[in-house]
């Protein structure tokens, strides 16, 4: 692979992130330039992500080491199929709802929403791309920060709640996420992810319970991520309150969690070991009350933006109950169904954020009047 191409698999990472300080320091005052500058750099990355589809269609596995150190003391990011996928998925949605934002006018209501949007771009392909556990979770930093702030982009009352009930939600996991880390550096020694699956398969069966309580740690990191029950409290407020635009991209957001799952449980963790048991009995319950609380919310919904929240609710427990037992029909069923359940509800809110400007509410069922003074 020649330089050029090889240095390719970091842009996804370094274009958004170069692009959103530039706007950050350079057009804070200009909405033009932001739009311009923005819009071309979300341009740019799915064009990336197509070459990259292209590059990892013949099944390849592309490794770019940060600084030349080898594994597993250098960061890593690795591109296989499944990741190049998610780029373009992430990529084509991102550009569709970024327009929306820019047609709609969203965009107007702080100066810092395209800056945000692209640091938002680089915490998702991160995560999507990076090979080594502690990378993820500063990923998942990324996009938290990012997305907080894109949640409470216009103010507001309701969403300035929503966004702090969303933030300490995922603060809890990402605290999860690091004893989690800890917990399977003391047994394997390593991080990346390559070589601490080769590390976890040479361990004698009789001294995996540390390994055990890690993988499960991660798990209920993962769960909180992809809003599966009973970890999903944040996702109805924070889909519901937040910016018709944004809540589309979220719809990616939550995929991550999902992902994550999927990278750990079928590169790090032994097929048909304990760990992997253990996931499945966890998994499948999980997807299935979600399913069914996400369709019971979308019945009981007195808003739009509620019944579209649980309905992403629905989307994902119906994409983990494929996956949820890691056989190849599966997981190929799952990701047939994340490409269009993603734009699907995308798509969705951003036809409920045009039926709430239209309307000036978003109420299925009027609210009561308020009682008459005595």
């Amino acid at each position: 692979m020649s330089d050029l191409v090889n240095h390719l698999l970091i842009a996804p990472v370094v274009l958004p992130a170069c692009l959103g300080a530039v706007i950050l320091l350079a057009m804070r005052t200009d909405l033009v330039l932001q739009r311009i500058f923005s819009i071309a750099g979300t341009l740019a990355l799915v064009g990336v992500a197509l070459y990259l589809n292209w590059l990892a269609a013949d099944g390849t596995i592309s490794v770019y080491r940060l600084g030349n150190w080898a594994a597993p003391f250098g960061i890593v990011l690795m591109l296989d199929r499944l990741a190049a996928l998610m780029l373009l998925l992430t990529a084509v949605l991102a550009l569709a709802v970024q327009l929306y934002a820019l047609g709609s006018g969203w965009d107007r209501k702080g100066w810092h929403f395209h800056a945000l949007w692209q640091f938002q771009l680089m915490g998702v392909c991160g995560a999507f791309l990076t090979g080594d556990a502690f990378n993820l979770f500063v990923f998942f930093e990324v996009l938290l920060i990012a997305s907080y702030g894109l949640m409470i982009h216009g103010g507001g009352a309701m969403r300035l709640r929503a966004g702090v009930q969303y933030v300490v939600y995922n603060l809890a996991g990402s605290t999860l996420f690091l004893i989690a880390l800890g917990t399977l550096y003391s047994v394997t020694g390593t991080l990346n992810m390559a070589d601490m699956a080769a590390r976890v398969a040479e361990l004698p069966a009789d001294q995996t319970a540390v390994l055990r309580a890690g993988a499960i740690l991660l798990m209920l990191v993962f769960a909180v991520k992809a809003a599966l029950v009973p970890l999903h409290f944040w996702l109805p407020a924070t889909y519901a309150n937040a910016p018709g635009p944004v809540a589309a991209l979220f719809a990616i957001m939550s995929k991550v969690g999902v992902y994550a799952i999927l990278r750990f449980f079928t590169l790090v963790f032994p097929p048909d070991g304990t760990t992997e048991r253990i996931a499945m009995e966890l998994l499948l319950p999980a997807a299935l009350f979600t399913l069914a609380l996400g369709q019971i919310g979308v019945l009981g919904a007195k808003s739009l933006s509620r019944m579209a929240a649980f309905a992403a609710i629905g989307s994902i427990g119906t994409l983990v109950v494929s996956m949820a037992q890691f056989t190849p029909e599966g997981v190929s069923a799952a990701i047939y169904y994340m490409i269009h359940s993603t734009l699907a509800a995308g798509a969705l809110f951003l036809v409920v954020d045009l039926i709430g400007a239209r309307r000036r509410d978003l109420w299925l069922i009027p609210e009561p009047p308020s009682p008459m003074p005595a």
